[in-house]
């Protein structure tokens, strides 16, 4: 294929290591009968997304060569199941832990890689706000200030000669203060992070907080916080953050991570985790849920949804999405 991945040493070792990871889970399936999927090291592949772009590899080969290992190995299970003659269910086995270490890893890959690029936006985006403020600040807030100064040596010099200054000279001496007063709060504006102060920042501060040793937390956020009403984002962080802390309480997690991807129609939010796992049905049945069924009443009173997806020994995922409506700036009733 000629593939940069196998031109730069760095990038077709980390392929070699997750093509072995995947091998592996398949060889298991084989064994146990059942697909076997280990997600131990799913959430790692979040930063070879962004290593991709450092590497100047752009996502489509990490596509074709998952399309490329599909082939090879799925081969491999065809003749391995013609030889031994093993049954239906576990050649289906194998061949589902094939497709799903291979899609969990692209997608996780993918969202490292978008959540680098969007961060390359939002600097330049910032870049582009800073070198605005720079050019009002300069260019028109000294054209201003200097048009005042003239105006007031205009009535310095009246005033020497006993003259009050004229009405439509003092108007257009408080026009003039006005506009000034607007450029700065217009520069300061400009010049305030438009993201990165907000959610992102506030997950990571709860995150710190809980010094939790042994537990890599990444918190990727894409779009702009402007997007998102007051009310909605503390919302939303509230929810995050009873899902960081059921997973740092009960999951015995090794790897966390929280995507969240702002558009200005919605949020999708995942938070992922490699963790215990647990039922989810029996869980629910056991009445222990308070904390979850708490999330969805929060989530179904903004018109959004909560869905959890877990099972013993597999981790746990837990979706958000969440419309951002108009009437969203409205007070939002919480759950009691």
């Amino acid at each position: 294929m000629s593939s940069p991945l196998t031109a730069a040493p760095e990038a077709w070792a980390q392929c070699e290591l997750q093509g072995r990871r995947i091998f592996r889970d398949c060889v298991a399936s084989l064994a146990q009968g059942r697909a076997a999927v280990s997600d131990t090291h799913i959430a790692e592949v979040v930063d070879l997304g962004g290593e991709r772009v450092r590497q100047g590899i752009h996502l489509t080969h990490s596509v074709r060569a998952g399309v490329v290992l599909f082939d090879i190995v799925l081969d491999r299970i065809i003749q391995f199941a013609r030889d031994t003659g093993i049954s239906w269910q576990t050649y289906s086995a194998a061949v589902r832990a094939l497709q799903q270490g291979i899609g969990r890893r692209l997608e996780a890959g993918s969202i490292g890689y978008d959540s680098f690029m969007l961060d390359r936006v939002r600097e330049v985006h910032d870049q582009g706000h800073r070198r605005l403020a720079r050019e009002i600040h300069d260019q028109i807030g000294n054209s201003l200030s200097l048009a005042m100064r003239q105006l007031e040596l205009f009535e310095g010099e009246l005033s020497r000669q006993q003259h009050s200054l004229p009405e439509h000279v003092r108007a257009a001496q408080t026009a003039i203060l006005e506009t000034l007063t607007s450029t700065r709060e217009l520069v300061t504006e400009l010049r305030r992070p438009a993201v990165g102060g907000g959610l992102e920042a506030a997950l990571t501060r709860f995150v710190r907080s809980m010094d939790e040793p042994g537990v890599s937390v990444q918190v990727w956020v894409r779009g702009l916080d402007e997007w998102i009403p007051g009310p909605l984002a503390e919302e939303l962080y509230i929810m995050v953050r009873e899902c960081l802390r059921n997973a740092f309480a009960h999951a015995g997690a090794g790897n966390i991570v929280v995507n969240i991807d702002i558009a200005p129609h919605e949020i999708q939010t995942e938070i992922i985790d490699d963790g215990r796992g647990f039922d989810v049905a029996t869980v629910s049945r056991q009445g222990s849920t308070n904390g979850l069924t708490g999330m969805r009443e929060r989530a179904e009173l903004l018109g959004g949804t909560l869905h959890i997806h877990s099972s013993p020994g597999r981790g746990t995922d837990v979706t958000i999405w969440i419309p951002i409506k108009a009437e969203t700036d409205e007070r939002v009733d919480r759950p009691r």
